[in-house]
């Protein structure tokens, strides 16, 4: 800005000095274009999301998810990769995770499940060249298998558009423990955002919890996350998130992520203790539709199967038809006593 203030004394035309400034916004992206009220964001913002739930009927996303954990000496490090398949059709999920060994290069571990469904099941197998078995044939409550399944898998790959590190956006700038610092309109790298500056106050049982920071929504795309940056203090100790996602657009303006990165830091006393990289890349986005038969057990050579393997069988019948062969001999025996008599 001192540099315009140098210059603009050259410029004695006020339509110079203009130009000359909005040559300097341009280049500058972070430069605040406008405020917005809370009543306007909200506003936007709810029919954004309303937008995107009619338009999100249909989705494939198919990808990598990669995890790293260091710990603040550097000594213990992990790794982590799972190939995740995540369908939606008008209300039905099916969700494929297929969990890679990296010491041996190899699937340890995978599992579908199904939920939104007449009929809920997951599936499970230990290689791909087995066949799936049944590990759940009834899922009672479809939200918590959801909520399980959700972190991190969908958390940093479905969700990311309308979640913070799993935090439901709405759920959240709704809550009357959410509070607005600041919203403004900025040109970040030539894209209009919209960064919202929050503290948020949230009841966790048991706990203390604190969440600051900010996030950027793109208002262009229905509102998407495109980057955050906040702080969650849990009774004196700090889980730091810093996230960012890159997005395709299908021609009804649907976000599928292409490329999502979370970094979560965990410091105790202002200390680092251990830092979580989250890496998810998209391999396969569609909007085409999927058949119906492929959220079925069927799909995977299990028929109509009513009853996983080796689960605890009905033994009602059995009782029954043995009390009544019971009584049937204890009549013929009363029958034969009768005659004799």
């Amino acid at each position: 800005m001192r540099l315009i203030e140098t210059m603009i004394p050259r410029f004695h035309h006020p339509l110079c000095a203009a130009l000359l400034l909005l040559f300097w916004v341009a280049d500058h992206p972070c430069f605040a274009v406008d405020d917005l009220s809370p009543e306007k964001f909200l506003q936007e913002y709810r029919e954004a999301v309303k937008q995107y739930q009619t338009a999100n009927s249909i989705i494939h996303i198919e990808g990598t998810m990669s995890q790293y954990r260091t710990d603040q000496s550097g000594s213990s490090e992990s790794r982590d990769e799972t190939h995740i398949a995540y369908s939606l059709v008008n209300g039905r999920e099916r969700i494929i995770l297929e969990e890679k060994d990296l010491e041996n290069q190899k699937i340890s571990v995978g599992s579908v499940t199904v939920l939104g469904c007449d009929r809920n099941f997951s599936l499970v197998r230990n290689s791909p060249k087995e066949a799936y078995r049944i590990q759940e044939l009834v899922i009672p409550d479809s939200k918590a298998k959801r909520s399980q399944l959700a972190s991190p898998y969908l958390t940093f790959s479905v969700d990311t558009p309308y979640t913070l590190a799993g935090l439901p956006v709405s759920l959240m700038i709704e809550s009357s423990e959410f509070r607005f610092i600041k919203i403004e309109r900025i040109n970040k790298n030539g894209n209009t955002r919209v960064q919202v500056e929050f503290d948020y106050d949230r009841s966790r049982p048991g706990k203390t919890s604190r969440i600051r920071g900010w996030v950027n929504f793109d208002p262009k795309n229905k509102y998407s996350v495109c980057e955050y940056n906040f702080t969650d203090t849990v009774d004196g100790a700090n889980y730091n998130y810093q996230g960012n996602s890159i997005y395709e657009f299908d021609e009804n303006q649907v976000s599928l992520p292409q490329e999502v990165v979370c970094v979560e830091t965990f410091f105790q006393s202002s200390k680092e203790i251990w830092k979580k990289e989250y890496r998810f890349q998209a391999e396969r986005l569609s909007t085409d539709p999927i058949p119906d038969s492929e959220f079925t057990l069927a799909a995977y050579g299990l028929g109509d199967v009513e009853q996983p393997p080796g689960a605890p069988t009905n033994t009602l019948p059995y009782w029954a038809f043995g009390f009544a062969a019971v009584a049937l001999g204890i009549s013929v025996v009363l029958k034969r006593m009768a005659r004799q008599a």
